[in-house]
């Protein structure tokens, strides 16, 4: 269940009234980070919390939360010890609504929004998911997809990476949750499957059902299999045909 009241106070502690111009990019720590460490536990005393040798992002007396935007590998030395001693919730934002606002580095001036095309969707945390699929299976953990709307802060310009040239972005403010998805068991990663997908399948197959790159598709069933909802049958050919186990 979302609570609104308790995520707009959140905002408004992390960002006040407004947060254009003089507020894009000078937080000591990214908002989005912090509005979810205050959404989720709101006495700030249990927040970067030293245990075990590691700091908690929250950490109070039933439980820890680690906010995690990207490179969840990083979080596989605190699930470790974590884990070990109490319940973890890892939580992973995701871009529902996405929109652009750009920032002309010299003038500090900021375009209106445009909305962008793509949402997210729970497929879209395979990359991430993929390198903590050891700890998936432990009682201890759970995970919580939040889906948000968020503006989006880049700046004009960007850097050359090679021959082209990439966009920097400085901040993501959210604006609200749209939508959060639990993951505390088994049965609840079923939700990874594909409605069109039938209970046999090629790597390939699952790829065009969840409609995403071949690096989601393939981590996509290594989580599967890692928690034993999928297993590698006969090959024909080259492939191998995947079974959705009961």
């Amino acid at each position: 269940m979302i609570d609104e009241l308790r995520f707009e106070r959140a905002r408004v502690t992390v960002l006040g009234e407004s947060y254009e111009k003089d507020g894009i990019g000078t937080y000591s720590e990214k908002a989005l980070h912090r509005i979810l460490k205050l959404y989720f536990e709101e006495n700030e005393a249990f927040h970067e919390v030293k245990f075990l040798g590691s700091v908690a992002d929250v950490k109070n007396e039933k439980q820890i939360y680690e906010i995690q935007t990207r490179a969840f590998g990083k979080l596989s030395g605190k699930l470790e010890k974590f884990l070990t001693e109490m319940p973890v919730t890892v939580v992973y934002p995701l871009p529902y609504e996405k929109y652009v606002r750009w920032i002309d580095r010299e003038t500090g001036e900021i375009s209106q929004r445009r909305k962008t095309p793509k949402k997210s969707s729970v497929f879209d945390s395979f990359y991430e998911l993929y390198n903590i699929r050891e700890f998936l299976s432990n009682k201890n953990l759970s995970v919580k997809l939040v889906f948000l709307n968020v503006e989006e802060f880049k700046y004009i310009g960007g850097k050359v990476i090679g021959r082209e040239r990439k966009s920097v972005r400085a901040e993501r403010i959210p604006i609200s949750i749209e939508r959060i998805v639990e993951l505390n068991d088994r049965e609840d990663y079923k939700i990874f499957f594909p409605e069109c997908l039938g209970d046999s399948f090629t790597a390939a197959d699952f790829n065009r059902a969840v409609g995403k790159r071949f690096k989601y598709g393939y981590s996509g069933i290594a989580i599967l299999k890692s928690l034993g909802l999928v297993s590698e049958g006969e090959r024909v050919g080259r492939k191998i045909i995947y079974k959705r186990l009961p």
